[in-house]
């Protein structure tokens, strides 16, 4: 199968649906927490600016695409925030599930907030708008970073924590690869007996 072709800078389209499906999702929880009063969307609203300097810290700043357009759009600003990193310290990074913790609380919050309204009183517009995380993390996740993102990226071509994170994980699993053949058995040779003399 054909490598795909990896982008020096992505296409804005590419940058544009990340951003639109982030955008709305964060919208989405600052509203659901906005239902159960100002203060906390106010608090939610931090943690996800929060949630983004800590990404340019601590990845974009090391990153391939610094001072370039990556497919979040992040490394064509981070210069504008922060200085220039260690491109090594990338690859030095660990990714852990604790690691990963702190942006899929970003998705998960909001569908807490919003079981909370519904505890107050149902409504159907308040489980459409908990869908919207749900399929953002769901469906949305798997075509951003698996179709648009990560197969283009130059950075995983020279080394990515999350994707061996993943591949790791997959690994564990002990899914079979399509195609692949288990090994056959090699069948003991039974040794010969000498004839005996009548």
């Amino acid at each position: 199968m054909k490598e795909p072709k990896a982008f020096e800078n992505y296409p804005i389209s590419s940058v544009a649906i990340y951003n639109l499906v982030a955008v709305l999702n964060y919208a989405v929880g600052v509203y659901l927490f906005y239902q159960i009063g100002s203060l906390f969307a106010l608090l939610y609203l931090i943690y996800v600016i929060m949630v983004e300097i800590t990404t340019y810290m601590e990845g974009c700043v090391s990153c391939y695409y610094y001072g370039k357009v990556c497919f979040s759009g992040r490394g064509a600003l981070a210069p504008l925030l922060f200085k220039r990193d260690d491109p090594k310290k990338f690859c030095k990074k660990e990714v852990t599930w604790k690691s990963l913790l702190p942006t899929m609380l970003t998705t998960v919050l909001p569908i807490v907030a919003g079981g909370y309204v519904l505890f107050r009183g149902f409504s159907w517009a308040i489980v459409a708008l908990m869908a919207v995380p749900v399929l953002t993390w769901v469906v949305g996740n798997p075509i951003i970073f698996g179709k648009l993102g990560c197969p283009h990226c130059k950075q995983g071509r020279i080394c990515c924590p999350a994707n061996d994170f993943f591949g790791k994980r997959v690994e564990k699993k002990g899914d079979k690869k399509e195609g692949e053949k288990k090994p056959r058995r090699k069948r003991k040779k039974k040794p010969r007996q000498k004839a005996q003399p009548r």
